[in-house]
């Protein structure tokens, strides 16, 4: 048994080893015993029942939030002796976890312990830093599943015996981070004060998560219990107003919201203080809103006293907008349970926005306040400004990003995506809460979009109508380095670099790359393309058998069948690379594309004799299309064999494209210009789908699409 804890900078986990085995080690020391080299033992009975183990049910959770995993046990002779180890059951690479892997060991074991719960991160180290990934135990903010098993040793004198079971826990990607949102700095509460604890809900209440119900807790000993249930089974929407309870006093208050039904929670991030007030301005609602031109809100208050204070409290306001007066309604209280009423009026010329006004209470030396919150709208809400897709635009990647300027008296901001300009075929639509919004639209199409902003007084005006057209994606003709071959010396490892330059600069919907390279042991070959923008994509790295050689024809090709992954050298064909290709997808195509080649080992040479790069490009569509005289197509939908008919008066000869939708081009020719042009085409052996054809005679250029059945 060998353990290398604390001698293995720098990555040493503790620097002392553990007197335990992990789940693993206890399995293949079973198969030993059992069927392996180890089966000679004579068998002796210890009169100790094995314990039974139950991890409990798999959950989906959201992602980049901590969980608890909690088991149970059952045993015969009793279970005060029994401990729990929960690990993680993946297999992946060596090396530090990181929130992003898909896949492999993300969280370290620890010793068993007396308690069936685990938390993950650790609990104290969730209280230290807000609940965030550790260095030996990452919060995934993928989609992955992580398997655990639940290990119980009975530890009984007279020969213990472990239990295992096993469940699954499931981050989504769609939901989370869930987080506390409030009480993140040190505030001060004051007991039997009203106060909302808010919580993003980050889409938990919505499948596969599905959780709709909250616990809300308190710890007065700076998180290390949290005996206090400040609210228990309210709905996951997001916030909930509470009552400070007696006797927690404390300068070290921390709060968690738990889901109910399932396994995460978070806390806040920051201690806090409670103390002790002789009196309150307790507000029923803390929130209102104006809707100009209305000019007055009222807010309603209980006025509490404690401990049997009876001196007069006088009301008074401070941080009013301009223009705004405050009235209290009576204007001063000695009695406990006073309702008061504060009116707040003068805002008709107020400006739209949030304010947090304070409601003072003054007796004598002592000044105690609550905060409000005022929000004032106005009910005429202007069409939002566009930015862009600017109007008229041509040619953009599918992958389009919008944006208009921001409006203080704009809540939310419905973006509409049509191919009609009457918006009767929306094809995307969105509310947000801000001035931006990404989405994938289809190439070669015509869009319209507007925005619709709203608050909580209603909804305005639409903004102007915009237009813009996604490009056709063409596929230009292959381009070979100038600068190959490229020798690689057989001694030392290092580096060799080969560059394309391309002038065009329009968007990339597709690229392939070519290479062959001699090499007489091809494992010690990696390959990286760098795009123009600086993405760098591995295509191949170590790939191939010890003495293998070569690469031969190899074409890199994000739609390929095969993964270059445990290919066979020489790797002639068309491969997936390790990398996705689609990372380039949208960037601009101007400029060097590099292929880094790595020879990671001396002793054995070759040479880059080629690379070679395919471009498929996002090319403008005019948003208006320039139709010609008497044009037909038909039949269409057709077999592949179809006629062109139209009318031309330039003179110069018409040239005829047709491309598949992954912008390949399956056909050209060009014809002579003719008044009454006719063309029989024939797309030998195209295999059936949807294909576009561009028609130009020098003066006019249109494209339409055909379908071959």
């Amino acid at each position: 048994m060998m353990s290398y804890a604390g001698i293995c900078s720098p990555q040493n986990i503790q620097n002392n080893s553990d007197d335990y085995f992990h789940q693993a080690s206890l399995r293949q020391i079973w198969a030993n015993i059992t069927t392996g080299n180890s089966t000679c033992a004579v068998l002796t009975g210890t009169g100790n029942t094995a314990p039974i183990a139950n991890a409990g049910a798999s959950y989906h959770i959201p992602i980049s939030t901590p969980y608890k995993l909690t088991g149970s046990s059952n045993d015969f002779d009793g279970t005060s002796t029994h401990t729990y180890n929960w690990e993680q059951f993946d297999l992946g690479p060596a090396g530090t976890p990181t929130e992003t892997n898909e896949l492999g060991p993300m969280l370290r074991s620890f010793r068993a312990t007396a308690s069936p719960v685990r938390y993950i991160p650790r609990f104290q180290d969730v209280i230290a830093n807000g609940g965030n990934s550790t260095v030996w135990e990452k919060l995934a903010s993928v989609d992955r599943t992580f398997n655990f098993v639940l290990t119980v040793r009975d530890n009984d004198s007279r020969g213990g015996q472990t239990a295992v079971d096993e469940m699954t826990v499931n981050t989504i990607a769609d939901a989370g981070p869930f987080k506390v949102t409030s009480q993140n700095s040190n505030i001060t509460w004051e007991v039997g004060a009203h106060k909302t604890v808010t919580w993003d809900v980050a889409n938990t209440n919505l499948a596969p998560i599905n959780t709709s119900h909250v616990n809300i807790k308190m710890s007065i000993d700076g998180g290390v219990t949290f005996p206090y249930t400040l609210a228990s089974n309210v709905p996951n929407n997001g916030a909930y107003e509470i009552v400070v309870p007696a006797g927690t006093v404390t300068t070290k208050a921390r709060l968690m919201v738990e889901s109910i039904g399932n396994i995460f929670y978070n806390v806040n991030s920051s201690n806090f203080k409670i103390i002790n007030v002789d009196y309150l301005l307790n507000f029923s609602t803390t929130s209102a809103t104006v809707c100009q031109p209305v000019d007055a809100v009222v807010y309603n208050f209980i006025y509490n006293t404690f401990g049997g204070y009876t001196q007069n409290t006088t009301f008074s306001a401070s941080n009013l907008p301009t223009g705004t007066t405050a009235i209290f309604s009576p204007t001063s209280a000695n009695a406990n349970n006073t309702p008061v009423t504060m009116t707040l009026s003068g805002m008709g010329n107020t400006s739209s926005g949030d304010y947090e006004i304070s409601a003072v209470g003054t007796s004598g030396t002592i000044t105690n306040s609550s905060v409000v919150a005022l929000s004032v709208f106005s009910s005429s809400i202007a069409g939002p400004t566009l930015v862009a897709p600017a109007n008229g635009v041509t040619g953009l990647y599918s992958d389009v990003n919008f944006s208009w300027e921001l409006d203080t008296d704009v809540e939310n901001y419905l973006i509409q995506i049509s191919t009609d300009s009457n918006f009767s075929t929306i094809v995307a639509s969105q509310t947000l809460t801000t001035n931006s919004y990404a989405t994938n639209l289809a190439l070669e199409t015509v869009y319209y979009w507007r925005v619709i902003g709203s608050n909580r007084c209603g909804t305005g005006a639409p903004s102007s109508v915009y237009s813009f057209t996604t490009g056709i994606s063409t596929c230009e003709d292959a381009i070979s380095a100038t600068d190959t071959p490229i020798t690689m010396a057989e001694m030392g490892s290092d580096i060799y670099n080969s560059f394309i330059e391309v002038a065009e600069n329009l968007p990339v919907t597709d690229v392939n790359v070519k290479v062959n390279i001699t090499h007489s042991w091809v494992r010690d070959i990696k390959l990286v393309l760098v795009s123009p923008a600086g993405t760098r994509v591995v295509l191949s790295n170590n790939q191939g058998a010890d003495f293998a050689e070569n690469y031969t024809n190899t074409v890199f090709d994000e739609e390929a069948t095969n993964s270059i992954i445990g290919a066979t050298a020489p790797f002639t064909g068309s491969f997936i690379p390790e990398e996705n290709l689609s990372a380039i997808y949208g960037e601009m195509s101007a400029g060097n594309w590099r292929l880094e080649v790595t020879d990671l080992f001396d002793g054995n040479g070759g040479s880059l004799v080629e690379f070679t790069l395919e471009l498929c490009l996002a090319k403008p569509l005019s948003v208006a299309e320039h139709n010609f005289e008497a044009f037909s197509i038909f039949p269409n939908p057709n077999n592949g064999d179809f006629t062109v008919k139209l009318q031309s008066t330039s003179g110069q000869p018409i040239k005829i494209d047709v491309y598949d939708l992954r912008g390949r081009k399956v056909f050209e020719n060009n014809y002579p210009n003719t008044v009454n042009f006719r063309a029989d085409i024939r797309l030998d052996a195209a295999p059936s789908g949807l294909y576009l054809i561009s028609i130009s005679d020098g003066l006019k250029t249109m494209t339409k699409k055909i379908l071959v059945n």
